[in-house]
């Protein structure tokens, strides 16, 4: 007994020496005016703007005053007009802080500048270009096994793209799942990117019952093509969300290229009640470089931190704004899109909740 408490004794001192509370004495810090926006020619010129928060305040939903707060539009230097406030206030579903332009659109290779002001606050500015449409030339998609399994079917897509050669082009690759359910007169259509589903165009009461009983697998996109690891060559292993689909045209430049990615796909079903047509919309985006250059310091924060152990220490990660006097990140982009609808399935991936 006495020689295993001699070993115990130790080692418990050795365990409680290791562990020591540290005081943080951090200064304040002003807040500043966050300004963010993407801007594509699908729409009209659009953006939030919030203000910062220090690390030991409270972060309110939104408040910023209700007058004095503008955001400035100039395109081509040219001045089109003060946004107005979008959002509904007394509408708690909605994001607060949403300002647009409207009737206000712009085209490829203008630029935008966008400068905000409040009450209270220095103000902000910061400006971005339009890139040229970078059109889908083809989509081809096999099927395949994935490695060691007997049953789980991959399904493998090759996207050729034709890059504008004399300048230095940015890219994202996303894949939205649509899942379009029929119910008598009913419709539903279900947004699935990666883990997030969003509901939509719902008519008549009976097909939302019916939808509970149904789900679809989640899907990860698979990003296995060497232009999405230009810097990181282990980034194959993370596959999911943290890569973001970004990619410059470094190993293509100037030439048609033929990206690949891969995902397990849900198949379409019909029942005698209920159909479901599934649809995957490959989305093709032309990006700016602030755009490329903010997912790529949120990607490589998203793999130190899927990296770190629980009681390790992260080292200290660079963030990403081309606001000036400010934070935040205003972007271009463009986007095409290529459709794919999957075959009548044998059976329903459906299960009672």
């Amino acid at each position: 007994m006495k020689k295993i408490l001699s070993i115990l004794l130790p080692l418990l001192l050795l365990c409680i020496s290791c562990i020591r509370d540290v005081v943080l004495k951090l200064d304040p810090v002003p807040p500043v005016l966050v300004l963010n926006a993407s801007i594509t020619p699908e729409r009209e010129v659009a953006a939030f703007l919030s203000k910062s928060w220090f690390l030991l305040d409270s972060v309110p939903e939104y408040d910023l005053p209700d007058k004095g707060v503008n955001i400035d539009v100039f395109v081509n230097d040219t001045f089109r007009g003060s946004m107005q406030r979008s959002d509904n206030p007394a509408d708690s579903t909605e994001y607060k802080g949403q300002f647009k332009l409207s009737g206000c659109h712009v085209k490829a290779g203008d630029k935008v500048r966008l400068e905000a002001g409040a009450s209270g606050f220095d103000p902000v500015a910061a400006e971005t270009v339009i890139p040229q449409k970078t059109d889908i030339i083809l989509l081809d998609t096999v099927g395949f096994l994935k490695p060691n399994s007997f049953s789980s079917q991959l399904l493998r897509m090759y996207i050729t793209l034709h890059d504008k050669p004399a300048e230095r082009n940015y890219y994202r690759l996303v894949l939205e799942q649509l899942v379009e359910f029929h119910k008598g007169d009913s419709v539903m259509w279900v947004s699935t990117f990666c883990d997030e589903v969003w509901r939509n165009s719902i008519t008549g009461d009976d097909l939302m019952d019916t939808f509970k009983k149904f789900s679809f697998y989640s899907f990860r996109l698979t990003y296995d093509d060497p232009v999405f690891q230009p810097d990181i060559p282990s980034l194959a292993y993370y596959d999911g969300p943290y890569c973001r689909g970004i990619f410059p045209d470094d190993l293509f430049n100037g030439k048609d290229y033929t990206v690949t990615a891969s995902f397990t796909p849900n198949y379409s079903f019909v029942t005698d009640t209920l159909s479901a047509t599934v649809h995957y919309d490959v989305h093709l985006l032309s990006i700016s470089e602030a755009y490329y250059n903010y997912l790529k310091v949120i990607r490589n924060f998203s793999i130190s931190l899927g990296d770190a152990n629980m009681d390790a220490l992260l080292e200290p990660t660079s963030t990403y704004s081309n606001v000036t006097d400010g934070f935040g990140v205003v972007t271009g982009y463009q986007r095409a899109t290529r459709r794919i609808t999957m075959p009548i399935g044998s059976v329903p991936p459906y299960f009672e909740w």
